[in-house]
């Protein structure tokens, strides 16, 4: 029997398609399309799929710490209603290996601990501050109101027309020392360099 060559760079180059294929229809998911199905129901899965896939935190950051749970925090009002605990509560679903914990936090003291920032509009007159203490902290931020892009928030996800779409600061990213995959920065409708 002869020996079958792959050709590597083939192969990668099909699953980074595969993968940008994939990443644009979730960055572009019709939410009306659903029906009534709650926008924070595809948040949920947005935030998930992008810290398991597309995100890689530093090592030595406590997300490679095995024994420490990962923890998704949200400050401020919970938009989620609750919908975000979801990952906590089945155990199939992991980020880096680890089972997730989601927490409700009020106080910028509270982030310690946190592996993605969750920014609740609640928290406009405070983004800045929040921003200045995750700063050059492998804690990857995420908002949903329009100017945390700018003010430092790393991911910015949004509802435009009928679509979930989102904006990347590439810049905070790289400060923090969070690597963010050039298949996520492709869709992105905005990126912050």
């Amino acid at each position: 029997m002869g020996k079958i060559f792959i050709d590597k760079k083939l192969i990668h180059s099909i699953l980074f398609w595969i993968s940008a294929i994939v990443l644009t229809h979730l960055q572009t998911f019709n939410v009306a399309a659903q029906g009534n199905v709650d926008e924070y129901v595809y948040k949920r899965v947005f935030i998930y799929k992008i810290a398991y896939r597309f995100i890689e935190w530093p090592e030595n950051s406590k997300v490679q710490n095995p024994n420490l749970p990962f923890v998704i925090s949200v400050i401020g009002d919970d938009p989620f209603e609750g919908k975000l605990k979801e990952l906590e509560k089945n155990p199939k679903l992991k980020i880096n290996g680890k089972r997730i914990v989601v927490r409700n936090i009020h106080s910028i003291e509270e982030i310690e601990g946190s592996d993605i920032l969750f920014i609740s509009s609640s928290e406009k007159y405070d983004v800045s501050k929040i921003i200045k203490y995750t700063h050059k902290k492998p804690i990857l931020t995420i908002g949903e109101t329009k100017g945390y892009l700018e003010k430092g928030v790393m991911i910015f996800i949004y509802i435009k027309g009928d679509y979930i779409r989102f904006s990347i600061n590439k810049k905070e990213a790289d400060a923090c020392g969070i690597y963010i995959s050039s298949q996520l920065l492709g869709p992105a409708e905005k990126v912050i360099r």
